[in-house]
Parts: C-alpha cells; sequence; structure tokens
C-alpha cells in the first residue's frame, strides 16, 4: 500500500471517532423542510375540526358514607373475636363491587329509560337532547336492526312526523311498524330542532358501557367514604344517573336488611293462628264446664293448687316453645338455600345461638351480594361457603347443647305438676275437673301473649330498620370538560406535526438503499477516496451548464482543484493515463472527466479527453462538438489523428477525441488490438489522457480498458449509487483488477448534512465565492439566518 493510501486510511480510522456532528445531523432533517410545512398546519387543522365535531364530555360526583353496622351481640366477647374470622375485612370492597354491579346499573337504565337517547345535529357538532327532546319514543318492540342503525325522526310544526326522510307523514301519537320495531312517537319538550336521531341501545352493552365510565373508589384513606363520579356529554344526565344509581343502592340495602324480619313476622303470625283457634276452644270447655256444673268458685285450697300449677305449666310451656324454635332452627340450617324461611331469632333467649344465627344470615346475605356481581366459579364463593358450612356446624352443636338442657328442665317441671296434680286428690272432683281445664286455658294464654309481644318487637325492628350508608354530598358537576382537553389535543397535534415528518423522513432514511456519506463508502470499499466534488447550485439541465469556467472560485471549482493536486499521489506519482468509469450511469463521469481536464489544462498542462463509452456517449453533447468522427473511427484503421482529435472550446491546452460512430461490436472493437497504439502515440503528444469509459457494473468494456492505463478513477455518487455497488468496488481492490484504483465522492449535497468540504474551497472555510450572486434581496439574509444549519 502506498503511503497515500496508507495515510488517508489512517484518517478514516481515526474520523470514526470524531465528535457528533448536531449541525450536519439537522441538516438532514432541513433539507425536508417543506413536510413540517405541510403536516404542522395539517395537524393543527385535524385538532380544530376534532374540538368542533367532539362533544365536551363533563363529570358529576357525589360522597357515600358506608356506616359501620358492625356491634358485638351477648356478654361473651371471646366468642364473638372468633365468630370475627368469618367477617373478613372486605366491607368497603364488597359495596364497591355492588355499586358496580350490572344488576344496579341494569335497574337504573330501565328506570331512568335511557335504552332510548336522542341526538340532534348543530353545525358540526352532535347534541344529546336527554331532557329536552321535541319527541319521545314509546317502544313496544325493539328489532336487532333497531340495535345496530339510528331512527331519524323529522317533525313539522302541525303534529306529523317522517322516519328517515321519507315521504310517509305520520300523526304524533300514532303507533308505526318499521324496521327498527314496533313504536309510537309523541311529544317531548318543546324544542326548535326538527330532526331528531334517534338511538336504541342494547340494555347489556349499555350497561357495560356506563359501567366503564362509572368510578368508585376510597375518598380517604383508613376511611369508610366512598366517591362516585360519572362521565357523560350530558350534566343533567350524569347527576340523574348517579341520584338514580343511589337510590337502587339503598332500596336492594334496605330489602336484604327486612328479609330476616319479614321471615320472623310470618312465623310468629302462623304460630297465633294455631294458638288462636286452641285458646277459643279451652275458653269455650270452661264456659261450658261452668254451665253444666254449676260452678262459682274453688275452694282456698283448691285456689293454692290451682296458682302453683298454672306458674309450673307456664314454665313448661316456655320450655316447649323454646323447644319448638330450636327445632325451627334446626329445620332451617338444614335446609338453608332451599327457600326455607329464616328463624325467629327475637324468640331466642340464647345470646350465643344468636350471635350464630345473625352471623349465618349475614354470611347467606353476602353470598347473595357476590351472586349479583361475580360469577360462580369466584374464589370468594368457595370461601363464603366454608364459613357458612363452619357457621351450621356451630349453630347445630350449640342447638343440641340447648335441646338437651331444655329437656332435662321439661322432664323437671312435668315431675313438679306430677307433684301438684297428687295434691288435686283431695279436691272435689268438680274442682279437680275444673282446675285442669282452666289450666289449659291459662297455657294458651300465656302462649297468646308472649306470641304478641314478640309480634310487636319484630314490627317495630322492622320498622325502625335503616340502611348502612348515607349521602354526604349531592352529585355536582365539573364547570370545565373533562374531555376532550383542549390544552392537550393542541399540543399534542402541534407534536404530531413535527413528530410525524421525523418518522417520514427517519423512514426515508431506513429504506434508502443508496450511498449516504463518506464514511460508509470507506468502510465497505476498503478504498480511499481522492476527492469529494459537492453538488453544483443553480445549474440548469443544459448539459453545458455544469462546465465549470477556469476562473471560478465555487466550492466545486476549489474541489476540481484539489482533485487535480491529488492525483500526483497516486502510484508512484506518474499516472498520466486515467480512466474514469463508475457502477451504473448518471454518477457523473462525463461531468468529472470534462472539469477535471479543464483544471489540469488550466495549469498549463496538454490534456486530451477520450470518449470510449461506445454503447451511450455524452461527451459531445455536453462539450457541443461534433461526433462524426472519433475513437471508434481509430479503432477500425484509420490512423490519422489529426483529423479525429477536436478543440473542447473550453481551453487551448484541452483537446476531446469523441466517440465517433457507435460501433454495432463495442467490447470486440476495443480488444482489437488498436486501442494500446492509439494511447501510446497520445502520450507523445499530451501530458494528460483522460477516458471516460462506460459504466463498469454494466458491461466490460471498463474491464478492457483497464489493461492499458496507468490509475482509474471510481465515480460513487452520493444518492444514487447503491450500497451493494460498493461491495463490487471492495471485489476490484481485493484483486487489483484495476491498476490504481482511487475513488471521486460525486454530487454531495451538504444541505443533507453529509460529507466534508477539504480544503481551501471548504465552505467551512469561507474561501470560496459562488459564480452567481443571488439577485433577490432578503435571500443572503435568509442564508445568514440559517447560517448555523
Amino acid at each position: 500500500m502506498n503511503y497515500k493510501k496508507s495515510t488517508h486510511l489512517t484518517q478514516s480510522h481515526e474520523g470514526l471517532h470524531e465528535k457528533f456532528d448536531l449541525k450536519a445531523y439537522l441538516r438532514r432533517y432541513l433539507h425536508y423542510w417543506y413536510l413540517f410545512f405541510l403536516t404542522i398546519p395539517l395537524c393543527l387543522g385535524a385538532a380544530y375540526l376534532y374540538l368542533i365535531v367532539t362533544q365536551p364530555t363533563y363529570v358529576s360526583q357525589t360522597t357515600l358514607l358506608i356506616k359501620d353496622s358492625k356491634t358485638q351481640v351477648g356478654p361473651d366477647e371471646t366468642i364473638m373475636k372468633e365468630m370475627a374470622q368469618f367477617n373478613g375485612n372486605k366491607v368497603l370492597e364488597n359495596e364497591i363491587g355492588i355499586l358496580k354491579s350490572q344488576l344496579l346499573m341494569g335497574m337504573v337504565v330501565k328506570q331512568l329509560n335511557l335504552d332510548i337517547s336522542f341526538q340532534a345535529r348543530d353545525g358540526l357538532k352532535t347534541i344529546d337532547l336527554y331532557g329536552q327532546s321535541p319527541i319521545k319514543i314509546d317502544a313496544q318492540i325493539v328489532t336487532d336492526y333497531a340495535y345496530a342503525h339510528p331512527l331519524i325522526i323529522n317533525t313539522d310544526s302541525a303534529g306529523f312526523f317522517r322516519v328517515n326522510n321519507g315521504s310517509t307523514y305520520y300523526r304524533i301519537g300514532t303507533q308505526i311498524r318499521t324496521s327498527w320495531g314496533l313504536f309510537s312517537v309523541v311529544k317531548g319538550t318543546p324544542s326548535d330542532y326538527r330532526e331528531v336521531e334517534v338511538q336504541f341501545h342494547n340494555p347489556q352493552a349499555l350497561t357495560r358501557g356506563m359501567l366503564g365510565r362509572l368510578t368508585v373508589g376510597v375518598l380517604y384513606p383508613q376511611s369508610t367514604l366512598l366517591e362516585l363520579s360519572f362521565e357523560d356529554t350530558s350534566v343533567q344526565k350524569s347527576k340523574d344517573i348517579l341520584n338514580k344509581l343511589l337510590d337502587v343502592y339503598v332500596q336492594s340495602s334496605l330489602n336484604d336488611k327486612n328479609s330476616e324480619a319479614s321471615n320472623t313476622l310470618k312465623f310468629i303470625e302462623s304460630r297465633l293462628g294455631l294458638i288462636t283457634g286452641e285458646l277459643s276452644e279451652v275458653e269455650k270447655d270452661v264456659e261450658v264446664y261452668k254451665k253444666s256444673k254449676g260452678l262459682t268458685d274453688i275452694s282456698a285450697e283448691s285456689q293454692l293448687f290451682l296458682e302453683n300449677i298454672k306458674e309450673n305449666d307456664s314454665k313448661l310451656n316456655e320450655i316447649e316453645t323454646q323447644i319448638k324454635v330450636l327445632e325451627s332452627v334446626d329445620h332451617y340450617i338444614q335446609n338453608a338455600g332451599d327457600g326455607a324461611p329464616a328463624p325467629a331469632t327475637y324468640m331466642i333467649d340464647d345470646p350465643i345461638l344468636v350471635s350464630l344465627l345473625t352471623k349465618f344470615n349475614e354470611l347467606s346475605l353476602q353470598r347473595e351480594r357476590y351472586a349479583r356481581i361475580t360469577q360462580v366459579e369466584n374464589p370468594l364463593f368457595e370461601t363464603v361457603n366454608t364459613q357458612m358450612d363452619q357457621t351450621r356446624q356451630a349453630i347445630q352443636e350449640n342447638v343440641q347443647n340447648l335441646k338437651r338442657g331444655m329437656a332435662a328442665t321439661k322432664e323437671n317441671l312435668s315431675g313438679i305438676n306430677t307433684k301438684f296434680s297428687s295434691g288435686l286428690s283431695s279436691i272435689p272432683k268438680k274442682e279437680r275437673e275444673y282446675v285442669g281445664i282452666k289450666r289449659q286455658q291459662t297455657i294458651k294464654e300465656n302462649l297468646y301473649l308472649y306470641l304478641l309481644q314478640k309480634r310487636e318487637e319484630t314490627a317495630l325492628a322492622y320498622a325502625s330498620t335503616v340502611t348502612d350508608s348515607r349521602l354526604v354530598d349531592a352529585p355536582i358537576s365539573s364547570y370545565m370538560p373533562v374531555k376532550p382537553k383542549r390544552s392537550v389535543i393542541w399540543l399534542g397535534a402541534g407534536l404530531a406535526g413535527l413528530v410525524i415528518p421525523l418518522i417520514l423522513i427517519n423512514l426515508l432514511f431506513m429504506l434508502n438503499s443508496t450511498v449516504q456519506n463518506r464514511e460508509e463508502v470507506e468502510r465497505i470499499t476498503n478504498a480511499s477516496i481522492l476527492a469529494e466534488i459537492g453538488m453544483m447550485k443553480g445549474k440548469g439541465k443544459n448539459p453545458s451548464e455544469s462546465i465549470i469556467k477556469v476562473t471560478s472560485r465555487s466550492a466545486v471549482a476549489e474541489q476540481f482543484r484539489a482533485l487535480r493536486t491529488n492525483l500526483q499521489y497516486m502510484g508512484d506519482g506518474s499516472c498520466r493515463t486515467i480512466m474514469l468509469t463508475s457502477s451504473i450511469s448518471s454518477e457523473g463521469k462525463s461531468f468529472i472527466s470534462i472539469n477535471l481536464a479543464v483544471s489540469l489544462a488550466s495549469s498549463d498542462k496538454r490534456v486530451i479527453l477520450i470518449g470510449l463509452d461506445l454503447r451511450k456517449p455524452s461527451l459531445h453533447n455536453r462539450l457541443d462538438i461534433t461526433n462524426k468522427k472519433g475513437a471508434s473511427n481509430y479503432l477500425v484503421g484509420l490512423k490519422n489523428l489529426d483529423e479525429l482529435i477536436q478543440p473542447s472550446g473550453l481551453h487551448p491546452q484541452f483537446d476531446v477525441l469523441s466517440c465517433g460512430p457507435l460501433p454495432p461490436n463495442p467490447s470486440e472493437l476495443l480488444s482489437n488490438g488498436r486501442l494500446p497504439e492509439l494511447i501510446a502515440e497520445l502520450r507523445e503528444r499530451y501530458d494528460y489522457i483522460l477516458i471516460d469509459s462506460p459504466p463498469y457494473g454494466l458491461v466490460t468494456d471498463a474491464a478492457l480498458i483497464a489493461e492499458h492505463v496507468d490509475a482509474t478513477l471510481y465515480v460513487v455518487r452520493f444518492n444514487h449509487t447503491l450500497l451493494d455497488h460498493l461491495k463490487h468496488i471492495k471485489e476490484l481492490q481485493r484483486t487489483k483488477r484495476f491498476a490504481n484504483l482511487s475513488l471521486i465522492y460525486n454530487g454531495v449535497d451538504y444541505a443533507f448534512g453529509y460529507g466534508y468540504v477539504y480544503g481551501s474551497g471548504g465552505n467551512a472555510y469561507g474561501y470560496h465565492t459562488e459564480d452567481v450572486e443571488d439577485s433577490k434581496f432578503g435571500f443572503k439574509t435568509l442564508k445568514k439566518l440559517a447560517g448555523m444549519f
């Protein structure tokens, strides 16, 4: 490797560690400035249209207090603490689940008739006519078609309406049948809207959607305050929904609480009916016995026995009643869940059994609540069922213990009655018979009075039932809409206007498979770049306009002078016959060969440019010379060069040998042995021989010419040469098929931020000037303002 190439590779390796060039990076995006001017107004306009079309959403909030209804029943607190394990610590979570249940929200939808909504167009906006619709719909049948298609009702001042702008008029109040179902249109609130859009909603889908807009949460930690909020486009509707939701929630809670008292009242009423009949029969027996026996009074001794027997029988009847109550409790526990009525806890004196029954009923209600808000497979069901089984077992054991105790008491009382009955043997037979009848009457009276007392207690408890919740604040709505957030929409639109072009530009960069910077050319090819040529500014489509003047001080002219200087470092410094080629067409071979020849001629060197692109020549068009004779004539046998060589017209030291007539077999013509003769003869006349050859990547002509030249300049063009073509250059470099191969990086657009400008002609140093001055005032000023980029 020669000294120049080694030095350049070292510089290239060091360039990889250069600092990040922010200005160059920004210039890449500044090249597509028009995308930003296009997308930013579009995004802002879309945001404006969105804000006009979208209905604002408001939020209504209310606060609910959940009271702590847990109380200690009975004196034994230790037992209650043991029972607390069945209670759990999920009271607020349960109430939140109930408030967000589909059952309660479905009741709200039904009671407020929300399954039918009314809207009207007001310009680009859609207005929700909740509570102010000029019509109402009384629907008897709603089809599935109605759920997917809105119904348009057009009304007039005469009391008639049309359906979906049809030609048939119906009178307000008339029942009609359409694809939407069977319904009638009635008058609503007076309004100026004549066209109303009616939307039928599937109740289940509407309920789910409304639950999505309902938020229930704990207001403060360690508190039982719940905050409910609901979002809707109608302020009044959101308030009504919250109010109705609280109403059905309270009513549902009261129904649950009253179920036990209701079952107790039913049990007492059934017992009272039975006792009333038995008491009437006993009283009639007393009356009949007195009349038949002519009794008016009994002796003092009989009275004493009678009082004792009454007292003992009263106790015995109470024991029997308690035993029946315990039997009803046992029956209820064994058949719980099959519709068995709850036992009368008010008639049970044992505090432990009352607490167990209360806990069992609470667990039963809790399971019913879970059934409303969760599925059967939910683990909460298993937990509640386990707790109920444990409580049921405890109740059954307690009932058995109480029954055994009462049975012993009953046996004792029966023994006492036997003693009193034996004492009555001394009483006359009539009095003894009377005492027996009177005792039955007393028993029935005491039992009747006991049941009446319990019924009143139960009725009082039923009447005094209150809910465990209390409304703290009535629903209030926000003054400003919560959706859409105008500031966020405007900011998002502005950011989108900036981000979308950035994404598009980066996609262009990612999808671009052409050469974009100098570093990737050097990295892939492992070849040195002899010169970098920028894109000429302000030039038209005329090929002659791409020729640089000898006296030009533009950046591109300075780069060609740098290229001229670097030619002496190619090979051993004696390379005078140079071929220019590329991978594909339009990469700038002819442009570089002509301007390099002009630059060499201006340094007092005799230069000839040979057009050996025998397939698609372009030199004669760029130099505006004739192509009737040229290199092809010499290769077919015409030896007189003086007839073939033409002056370039650009410099006295610069001559041209154009392509000449296009041959049918260019490759055979280049390999017939006359090409080295041509080059040898021209070496005697000129200091430099430049050969404009066909692209190497398309035909093999360049490989045939390369055998007779001293060096090769391979042109790579920015944003045009494919990256895959660089691999071919790497292979040429490795196999050394082209002598002294060097690269020229052409057409670099520094507005993209790619490439570098070296030498005194570089933009970075400000030594050059442009050939064409800007005619418009303000353009220079604009360039200065953007100079930082």
